[in-house]
């Protein structure tokens, strides 16, 4: 799983510069991306499905989410239906659900996109 995580952090670095595994700090500025892995299943061989969630966080002025829209398509357009690779790893994400949603503070806009991806390999 490391490598699977470092090839995920790097490619949503190279998107956008705040991105955390799993939380972020109390103190990130917004928008950022907070991504997890929330679910791996093993065929017992060198395959995995994992469910990836990737959340895009945002505290916009007057709450308009073009720049939090944006940024998520971004993020889709670099990984669905593509294949990272990295030593002894390859992974393809599929894009299954993007989910709006709504957090206890009413000032803060949030997007879940998640993903099927499949790792063939060893993470």
């Amino acid at each position: 799983m490391k490598k699977l995580r470092k090839l995920v952090h790097s490619c949503l670095k190279s998107i956008y510069p705040r991105v955390y595994f799993q939380m972020a700090p109390d103190n990130a500025p917004f928008p950022y991306l907070v991504y997890d892995f929330t679910q791996i299943v093993n065929d017992g061989e060198e395959f995995e499905t994992v469910a990836v969630d990737i959340d895009g966080w945002d505290m916009p002025a007057g709450g308009d989410t073009t720049a939090l829209e944006t940024l998520m398509q971004t993020v889709n357009d670099a990984l669905n239906k593509k294949t990272l690779t990295a030593e002894g790893l390859a992974v393809t994400f599929y894009l299954d659900r993007k989910i709006p949603l709504r957090d206890d503070n009413k000032d803060i806009r949030r997007r879940k996109y998640i993903y099927e991806a499949r790792l063939f390999g060893r993470s």
